[in-house]
């Protein structure tokens, strides 16, 4: 008789491997575990100097299909660009301080001058729908960290050159940076 049982040595390696290598993959849909370490997910900058960002459960990284959770940490003196996206969004300051830019005028011909918001520890705020946006770290001495909650993921970002270039001339950016290495096109319906 063959035996076909492998020792629990061997298969406790072979489990090890296969949770690592999903875990390293650039987009572990599954296989990762329930609880994670936010300081042992991968972060980067995105060609954006200042910028730190880790996308802390995601629609294509993670599978989720109604919000996105994300940490950001802006550098003193960097900033968003202008933008909007058709998703609402929930900012909590966990650390630093700096301004939010807020331009409510959706249904304008641009943004328009915005209005500016005081943002620091503990402060939370949220932006409307298609309302162009913009946060800077204006704190000369330390970080600005927030943790960023958005609806109807993957994000559709619409950037603006200044708060009074026409909506219609926005451009799109999708996917955004760090959706990029995961996204894949739906198959086109040829009929």
């Amino acid at each position: 008789m063959v035996e076909c049982c492998a020792s629990p040595m061997l298969l406790l390696c072979l489990f090890s491997f296969s949770a690592v290598a999903l875990a390293s993959s650039p987009c572990p849909v599954t296989g990762l575990p329930l609880v994670r370490n936010i300081s042992e997910i991968p972060q980067d900058n995105y060609g954006r100097a200042g910028l730190s960002h880790v996308t802390v459960a995601g629609s294509l990284l993670h599978g989720m299909k109604e919000v996105e959770a994300w940490l950001q940490t802006f550098s003193p003196g960097t900033h968003t660009p202008i933008h909007r996206h058709s998703c609402e969004e929930v900012f909590i300051v966990l650390k630093g301080s700096g301004t939010l830019y807020l331009a409510s005028d959706s249904h304008g011909k641009y943004p328009g001058k915005p209005q500016e918001h005081f943002v620091f520890p503990n402060s939370t705020f949220h932006i409307p729908v298609n309302d162009a946006h913009q946060l800077w770290n204006t704190n000369e001495q330390e970080d600005l960290q927030v943790l960023v909650i958005i609806s109807r993921p993957p994000v559709k970002v619409f950037v603006y050159e200044d708060w009074y270039m026409p909506h219609t001339a926005a451009r799109m950016k999708f996917p955004y940076y760090w959706d990029e290495q995961c996204y894949k096109e739906s198959p086109k319906d040829e009929l």
